[in-house]
Formats: structure tokens, sequence, C-alpha cells
């Protein structure tokens, strides 16, 4: 579990195919960035439209964390942290992949920690296959990666979790492009990665939008632990794409739901059992989260962010245009604030029940984090950098918290040039860790 910021915790915290041609690239010397909060991991990214998830994780077992990202065609590279020497190991190929297409930016990694300790990260090759590549060895990075080819269904967008014995990879569904048309559904694996079920069906509109608005593009999940009244929750957010203009062109509405990994059914913020599948009269009825209106030709909410406080209510930070919003479930409904002016990119909840929101402006100079300590309490700034750049990026788009992480190694992002992204994927631009242990203590 990650330590709460509190002065006690600051100062524990100081204390094909198995593939072949997996290599362990040299580490370089890290260039001494403007601010000693960064650290250069890497000079190989390309642009990859991750989502605020799968970035990384802590192993407490063995005192590390792993991290992922998108390098040279899209390949999956990684290197690991380890907190009791404060050393990086080099650069590890974890799988070569050869995509140089315009539209290969989609193919980003997602990583999570099966129940046996190995670490999983999944990639689809955008709207057509699955793929999945599992460690040497429990909680180890270094060494040839196992390879699989999990399903070929017009896979894309992918979101893998782990929830007690069992581990899920949620994803999107190109079933139409012309429509255009994205089911959203999952399969999951009881072995810790070595096999996986067959596709079963989640959200599903089934083209009956009039406005074509049927792609459904899910943005963020979270797991809320059995509790003794309640079972395993994940709780899931997304939008709806696709209009009369074509694929992705437009969008309507945000959505709510949780998945109960028991029963393999679905509930909505009421309580509502919407079964093993939402269909788009369930969808419209109980799982609107943010009511755009009858519009479809601007995708105004562009990212959506979902967890939970003490008491079980469940809350959804979210960007409308350039404004972060709050909505938080009550007395029925949900209620909504405008809590910044940047653009909200993670959200993370710590153990003590307390919130962290990652954020930067649109020229993303900056990246900040704000805290809320309790529900109802004000977001306070207690971090803010300038963010470094070099060899011609000049964006960072990719940017989230770590799973679990030690404020030492805390957010990992990559970044990009602006109008070379989805065309240069020879992978030169810069990836950094960032190290928020100066964060200050929220005051009450």
């Amino acid at each position: 579990m990650k330590t709460a910021r509190t002065p006690a915790g600051l100062a524990l915290l100081a204390f094909a195919m198995l593939f072949p041609f997996s290599t362990t690239r040299a580490a370089e010397a890290p260039a001494t960035p403007p601010d000693a909060a960064f650290t250069r991991l890497a000079s190989d990214a390309t642009y990859g439209c991750r989502r605020p998830h799968g970035y990384g994780l802590y192993d407490p077992v063995v005192d590390k964390t792993f991290v992922c990202w998108n390098g040279p065609g899209m390949s999956v590279m990684g290197r690991s942290y380890d907190h009791a020497t404060g050393q990086w190991t080099p650069e590890q190929e974890i799988h070569r992949l050869e995509y140089y297409g315009t539209w290969d930016y989609h193919n980003y990694p997602n990583m999570a920690q099966a129940p046996d300790g190995s670490l999983l990260v999944t990639w689809a090759d955008h709207s057509d296959n699955l793929q999945l590549a599992r460690s040497p060895a429990p909680h180890e990075m270094e060494g040839d990666w196992e390879y699989q080819l999990i399903e070929e269904e017009n896979n894309c967008y992918p979101m893998i979790i782990t929830v007690g014995e069992r581990v899920y990879i949620f994803y999107s569904q190109t079933k139409d492009i012309h429509w255009p048309y994205r089911p959203f559904g999952y399969v999951y694996s009881d072995d810790s990665g070595r096999t996986w079920s067959k596709h079963i069906p989640a959200i599903d509109s089934a083209q009956q939008d009039p406005d074509r608005i049927d792609e459904v593009y899910a943005f963020h999940d979270i797991l809320q632990p059995a509790d003794g009244e309640h079972p395993d929750r994940v709780h899931f957010v997304w939008v709806m794409r696709g209009g009369p203009n074509g694929h992705n062109m437009g969008s309507r509405n945000a959505y709510f739901a949780t998945f109960l990994p028991e029963s393999g059914t679905w509930q909505s913020a009421d309580g509502t059992d919407l079964g093993e599948l939402i269909d788009f009269d369930e969808m419209l009825a109980h799982c609107v989260l943010v009511d755009t209106g009858p519009q479809t030709e601007e995708r105004l909410i562009n990212r959506v962010l979902v967890s939970w406080y003490p008491d079980g209510t469940p809350f959804v930070v979210y960007n409308l245009r350039k404004n972060s919003w709050l909505a938080v479930w009550e007395d029925g409904a949900w209620k909504h604030e405008q809590i910044a002016d940047l653009y909200a990119k993670d959200l993370e909840r710590m153990p003590d029940g307390s919130h962290r929101l990652l954020l930067a402006p649109g020229t993303q100079v900056k990246v900040e984090i704000r805290e809320q300590q309790h529900r109802g309490d004000p977001w306070v700034k207690t971090f803010e950098r300038e963010i470094p750049y070099d060899n011609g990026a000049d964006r960072t788009w990719s940017m989230g918290f770590i799973d679990n992480a030690r404020p030492e190694v805390d957010i990992l992002m990559s970044q990009l040039k602006i109008g070379q992204e989805k065309k240069d994927y020879s992978g030169k631009w810069p990836v950094w860790s960032v190290d928020t242990s100066s964060a200050e203590e929220p005051q009450p």
C-alpha cells in the first residue's frame, strides 16, 4: 500500500512466443534537468495516446518500481528502480514492435501485476488484435519476456486490472468504422495471465443511437476492494463518441457504472442491477454522469477519472473543454462543481482515503498536484514544477501516477514534438520520472 503523506509516512519513506530478440539496453548518463525532481529515464519515446492507467507500479515484495512506455516503432520499453539502492536498471526492451503507420500511436502499453507477482504488459494492434507480454519471473523485469496474441477481435484501448486471483483486460472493439460503432467488453485470466477466456460483451449500444454516437471510449477504472458489506467493485467511466460526421468526430455525455467481478454484472450509481451487459436504453436511463445535451459536433469532455470516498460515495473528475470539474454522487444525483482551470491528467486515491489530482495547462509547460483530504474539502496545491524539454520535444501529453508509488518515483511522463507525433516513430523524445518528495503537506 502507498504510504500517506504524513510526516511519519515521509520518515518511513526516507528509510511471438517466448520472444528471442528482447534485449537490455545500456543505461544512458542522465542529462541534468533544470529541476532535481525530474530524472531522465530514456531518450527514445514515441507518441502514445495513453489513458490514465498502466504507466507502472510499485512492488513492495522487492521494494522496486517498474515502469513502461512506447519506444522506437512503438516497441514496449521499461526500466525498474531499486528503492533500497536508489538505482535504476538499464533500459529493457520488453517486446519489439515495428509500428510506423500514421495511427500507430494508439498501440500504447498498460502494466499490471498478476496474482503470482509476474508483471503483465498489454497493448493492442489498434482495431485488430490484443497482445500481452509476461515477465520472465515474478517481481522481476530483466530477461526475455513471454509473448502471446490473446485475441483477434478488432481490439483497441485495453485496460488491465487485477482483482483478487483474477486478471481482467477490458477494451473496445471496432465493429464498424463507417457507422461508427465500438462496443466494450473484456477477457479474464485465472492463472496469472497464461491463458485467457473468450470475449465477454459488457457495454453495447448496438448502433441504436440515431445520431450514431455508438463508440465506447473508456478512460479510467479503479478497484474498490471488498469491505465486509460489499464484494469487490470496479468503477468505470466512459464517454460515447462517433456521430454523423464519422469516427470520433463528435461526442455526447459521460457515463459511470460499477462492475461486480463476483457476479460478472454491472450496477449503476443508484444501485440498479444492469445485468451482464449494459445496453443503449440502460446506459441512458441509469449511467449518465454528465449530460452534454443534444449536440454531436464537439468532443466537450476529453478525460474522465473516477474514485470513491471512505464512506463509499463515488466521485468523478472530468475535463470539460479547458477546465476540470468534480461530480459527487449525492442524494440520488450527481452534483457538479468546477475545481481548476487546468486539465486533469490523473487521479489517485491514497491509503488514508485522501486523493491527489495531477493537472497541467494545455501548453504543458508545468505539472501540478492538488490534494483533497476529506470529502467536501478544497483541492489544495501541494506540488508544482516546470517540465523540462529537449531533443525537439515541446509537449508532454502522456503523464500519470505510478500505481502504489513511492514519492521518489511517483509520476511517469513521455514527450513529443507537436506536428511530428503521428509521423515520427523513430523514438527520440525524452521519458522522465518525477520525484514528489518535496510536496507540501495540505493544510487543514
